[in-house]
């Protein structure tokens, strides 16, 4: 199910301006941070969300046949806490790491693994664990299974959904420490109380009990409906999701959100430069069913359900609407992350082009705000200091990111032409190493052109791939809407 119009990756030709647009309003205080932070959220990067209202892959993807966003486990098998003994998970874990080499910092392969696990003391929702010398990762998923009565394999695909653990080539300590994700914010360390993988295995093992219980009155309950999100970005949609039973209100408690129809589409991958892409719940049914069978008992042959659709999501200006612009999704992302504040009136104007000032404040504003101490000279003699946006301006000349004029100026509300935009994409991803091919991949971009080597850049890194003519137009003024896709592609690829 598609969270918006599937996107063109060729702009739309730009609408003339009538008059001059008013550069943005300026960039309010807040405390600098990287663009990237919120994005690592996702499991895997990816900016299509491919696919229609009901529509489902021809074929199943491997490991997804029959797969419903309802029904991810039967009760049976999520808590079946026999169906493996200490000695076989050991076993799998030999097998499955058999390529796995113990990081030179300490960290252990699982396969290698031990550690003293304390005594636990009984529950509402696990027995009595004894404490153990030396223990295996085999006895400590068991041990723990055993007592809070939840399927050792659904244990084993966790570690693989969250950390990647079971199959890794080197482990490391962040693998280890953050096993099951529980309690463990990302980009931050765990909570003492329950990081490390012996606390990692009971605490998020004991909470997959708790997460199903109606009782305990979480967020998602069997036999109830939500408009699950699609991601932790609201303007991504959500799906709606009627939910079966208890093991999956677990699942859907532990990992809130529910694929796209992308996501179902890309069977093991990630989807391309799709920050509405999350990838737990599918990556789970798929692991189970390759690793133990299907975990609902469906027949693999069968087609994946179509992602759900929930209701749209909300605007974030009021001229950029879910449906009406094709960029809705880089839009929404651009101001979720503070890189843009559309204008006073609420408007963000899509097809208005977008002015030099404006490009530069949010180029600093995708470098994560650098801390910077503008001069008290201008390096530009139509720039001064009282300008909107003198200090990002004058960041970007100290950054080589533009020179301005040769007489001096930077004309800073005057469109920027595409190629002028892609100069500023390439200087401010720091002028990588790129050896311009031979063939112009443009009919209207010939090897003599000024910006030759960054619109090729460009275009080799899918940040722009031009009209469907052939043609990029690099003298025509870029589009805030297009902007928008061109910042959202270079950051989050």
């Amino acid at each position: 199910m598609m969270v918006r119009p599937a996107p063109l990756l060729t702009p739309p030709p730009a609408v003339p301006a009538t008059s001059q647009m008013a550069p943005e309003a300026p960039v309010r205080s807040r405390s600098s941070r990287a663009l990237l932070l919120a994005l690592s959220l996702l499991l895997f990067a990816g900016s299509v969300l491919a696919g229609s209202p009901g529509a489902r892959a021809e074929t199943p993807p491997d490991g997804l046949g029959g797969f419903s966003p309802n029904f991810l486990i039967t009760d049976t098998r999520m808590f079946d806490s026999t169906s493996m003994t200490r000695a076989q998970v050991d076993a799998f874990l030999d097998e499955k790491g058999a390529n796995c080499v113990d990081g030179t910092d300490g960290a252990k392969c699982l396969k290698n693994f031990t550690a003293n696990t304390p005594k636990r003391s009984a529950t509402k929702y696990c027995t009595e664990i004894a404490a153990v010398s030396n223990a295996t990762a085999g006895r400590i998923i068991t041990d723990v299974a055993r007592a809070c009565d939840v399927n050792p394999q659904v244990i084993v695909v966790m570690l693989q959904k969250e950390q990647g653990l079971i199959t890794t080539r080197n482990a490391t300590p962040t693998q280890l420490e953050k096993a099951l994700g529980f309690r463990c914010p990302d980009f931050q360390a765990c909570d003492p109380a329950y990081g490390g993988f012996v606390h990692q295995i009971y605490h998020g093992t004991s909470r997959l009990q708790e997460y199903g219980d109606p009782a305990r009155g979480y967020r998602y309950q069997a036999g109830q409906t939500y408009d699950i999100q699609y991601s932790p970005f609201e303007f991504c949609g959500y799906g709606e999701v009627k939910i079966a039973n208890r093991a999956t209100a677990a699942l859907y408690n532990y990992t809130p959100f529910t694929p796209t129809q992308a996501t179902l589409d890309a069977g093991a991958g990630g989807v391309s430069d799709d920050v509405c892409a999350t990838y737990g719940n599918r990556n789970f049914f798929r692991t189970f069913s390759q690793w133990f069978g299907s975990p609902t008992g469906t027949p693999v042959d069968r087609y994946p359900t179509a992602a759900p659709w929930g209701k749209n999501p909300a605007a974030p200006f009021t001229d950029v609407r879910y449906g009406s612009s094709i960029f809705f999704t880089e839009i929404a992302w651009m101001k979720h992350m503070e890189l843009s504040y559309g204008w006073p009136d609420g408007t963000y104007r899509p097809l208005q082009p977008i002015a030099r000032d404006a490009m530069v404040a949010f180029l600093y504003r995708a470098a994560g705000e650098p801390a910077y101490t503008p001069p008290a000279t201008s390096p530009f003699k139509d720039v001064p200091r009282s300008s909107s946006f003198y200090k990002e301006i004058a960041w970007a000349e100290s950054e080589g990111i533009t020179d301005g004029w040769p007489d001096g100026t930077f004309r800073p509300l005057e469109p920027v032409n595409r190629d002028a935009m892609a100069a500023f994409l390439y200087r401010s991803a720091g002028e990588p190493a790129f050896t311009p091919p031979g063939t112009s991949p443009f009919k209207d971009v010939p090897r003599s052109s000024l910006f030759y080597t960054e619109i090729t850049w460009a275009e080799d890194e899918n940040i722009t791939t031009g009209w469907s003519d052939g043609t990029y137009r690099p003298l025509q003024p870029i589009n805030r809407d297009a902007m928008a896709a061109f910042i959202y592609r270079m950051t989050i690829d």
